[in-house]
C-alpha cells in the first residue's frame, strides 16, 4: 500500500483534498498526517511516496510556504484539486463579548479577516491546521474560540456559541497538489496544466519581458506568474508560471526551448486541469 503525506489531524481540508484524490485512484492509500506544511512536503519522496498540498486561494493567492519549497524541488506535480471552503466560528462563551483569544490557522485568518478584525480585545493565536485551532481552543476553555472548516461544525459541543459562515467570500476555493517522485502517463485527449520555475541567476535585464514574449509568440496561455526573490540580493528574481497544456506540445515545447537558451528553466509537472 501506498504512504501519501497531508496536514493533518483528520477533518483539515488538506484531509478532504487527499481523500478526494484517493476515491479517485485505483490503488489503496494509507494517509500520514503531520503537523505542518514544511514537514508534509519533506516527507514526500521520503516517508511516503505522494503527498497533497494546498498552493492557492481564491481571496488569498499563493500559499507561500509550499511555493518557497516548490521553487527548489525534485518533485513533480501529477494532479490538482479544488475544493471548496468555507469556514465557521465556535466558542465556548455565550457572545461574542466574552471572547478572550482566538486560534486560527495562518492561512484561514486571510481567507476569514473581515470577521476576526471585527473582534476587540481578543487575542489571536495562529495554528498550522484549522483542527488544531479547534483542539486548541477546547483546551483553553472558557472565553476561547477558534476559526474552523464547516463540516467540522459535527465535532463542537452543542452549548457553544457558533457563527456558521465567517468566509470573505462566498465562492471561496482553494487549488491542491499532489506530488510525488514520478510522472505519469499522457493521457490523450485530457486537458492538462504545466507548471514551471524560471531562474533568473545572472540578474539579465528584461527576463519578464522576454519570458511573457517567447509564450505569446507561440499562442501559449500563460494563466498566472509570481516573482519570488532569490534571497541572494535585493531585486533578483525566479519566476514560478503556470501555463495551459502539457509540456510536451509542440507550441510550449519550443517556448521552454527558446526560455531555457536563456535561463534555467524546471519544469515541476503537468497534470491534468482540475474542473
Amino acid at each position: 500500500m501506498l504512504n501519501i503525506a497531508t496536514l493533518g489531524p483528520k477533518e483539515t481540508f488538506s484531509d478532504l483534498a487527499t481523500q478526494q484524490y484517493i476515491n479517485s485512484q485505483s490503488q489503496p492509500f494509507n494517509i500520514t498526517y503531520f503537523s505542518s506544511l514544511s514537514e508534509t512536503f519533506n516527507a514526500i519522496g521520503s516517508e511516503c511516496e505522494y503527498g497533497v498540498l494546498p498552493i492557492e486561494n481564491l481571496s488569498e493567492g499563493y500559499v507561500q510556504v509550499v511555493l518557497e519549497h516548490l521553487l527548489s524541488t525534485d518533485l513533480i506535480v501529477v494532479s490538482e484539486l479544488l475544493l471548496d471552503i468555507q469556514f465557521s466560528f465556535v466558542a465556548n462563551c455565550k457572545n461574542h463579548s466574552q471572547l478572550t483569544d482566538l486560534y486560527v490557522q495562518f492561512v484561514a485568518h486571510g481567507q476569514c479577516s473581515e470577521f476576526i478584525n471585527q473582534l476587540s480585545g481578543v487575542r489571536i493565536h495562529n495554528t498550522q491546521s484549522n483542527i488544531e485551532s479547534l483542539l486548541l481552543a477546547e483546551n483553553k476553555g472558557i472565553g476561547a474560540g477558534a476559526i474552523i472548516p464547516h463540516h467540522a461544525l459535527a465535532q463542537v459541543k452543542s452549548d457553544y456559541l457558533i457563527n456558521k459562515n465567517v468566509t470573505n467570500y462566498e465562492n471561496n476555493q482553494t487549488r491542491f497538489l499532489v506530488l510525488t517522485k514520478q510522472a505519469q502517463p499522457r493521457l490523450k485527449g485530457a486537458r492538462y496544466k504545466t507548471t514551471l520555475v524560471v531562474k533568473n541567476e545572472n540578474d539579465c535585464p528584461g527576463v519578464l519581458g522576454n519570458i511573457v514574449n517567447a509564450f505569446a509568440s507561440k499562442k501559449v496561455n500563460l494563466t498566472s506568474i509570481m516573482s519570488r526573490p532569490t534571497k541572494s540580493q535585493f531585486g533578483k528574481y525566479h519566476f514560478f508560471i503556470d501555463i495551459d497544456g502539457h509540456q510536451l506540445d509542440e507550441n510550449i515545447h519550443a517556448s521552454l526551448e527558446q526560455i531555457n537558451a536563456e535561463y534555467p528553466v524546471t519544469v515541476i509537472g503537468s497534470y491534468i486541469k482540475a474542473n
